[in-house]
């Protein structure tokens, strides 16, 4: 069963450049949470993802009237003039449609130090040890019971963004 996607009124609350993503912040109009993160990636340009978030990014430039560059793409180059471009749309209204996400981690200590480990599918502990399943196919992590002192696992709770919308109500020219 896929996850429920719901859909958020929302108002463009800032950006920030960090490398080669660009941090798109939402300020819903009611409810929870306070405020949403996208995280648009800039580069490398043909990929999906890139592509995807650069077409948020237009929405969001759209929905704020602010002109677009003749080629978006080459915003990939300068993020914080992208960042810029998103802090004109300050208090633009946009609908995001999201999706909940949880992120499973696990804190691992040892005798040789402290392990976090993100991308937590499962774990299990028996006679040997500690064994760790990642996610992306990544391989089983092992920790011998000898070495292990104590873990503790937690997890991390966020809404994806998956598309932004101009609200159907407004009238752009």
């Amino acid at each position: 069963m896929a996850p429920p996607i719901n859909r958020l009124s929302c108002v463009v609350g800032g950006a920030q450049a960090a490398g080669t993503l660009l941090r798109v912040f939402f300020v819903p109009l009611r409810g929870y949470p306070r405020e949403i993160e996208d995280r648009v990636p800039l580069r490398p340009a043909g990929e999906i993802a890139t592509v995807r978030g650069i077409g948020r990014l237009l929405r969001v430039f759209r929905a704020g009237r602010v002109r677009v560059p003749p080629d978006p793409y080459r915003l990939g180059a300068d993020p914080q003039r992208a960042a810029e471009l998103v802090l004109r749309c300050q208090g633009a209204r946009v609908e995001l449609r999201v999706e909940r996400r949880v992120e499973r981690m696990l804190t691992v200590w040892t005798d040789a130090g402290v392990d976090r480990i993100r991308g937590v599918l499962d774990y299990t502990e028996d006679d040997e040890g500690l064994s760790v399943l990642r996610r992306g196919g990544q391989s089983l992590l092992k920790f011998p019971r000898e070495s292990l002192i104590r873990f503790a696992p937690s997890s991390t709770e966020r809404l994806e963004v998956l598309s932004v919308e101009v609200p159907s109500g407004l009238r752009l020219r």
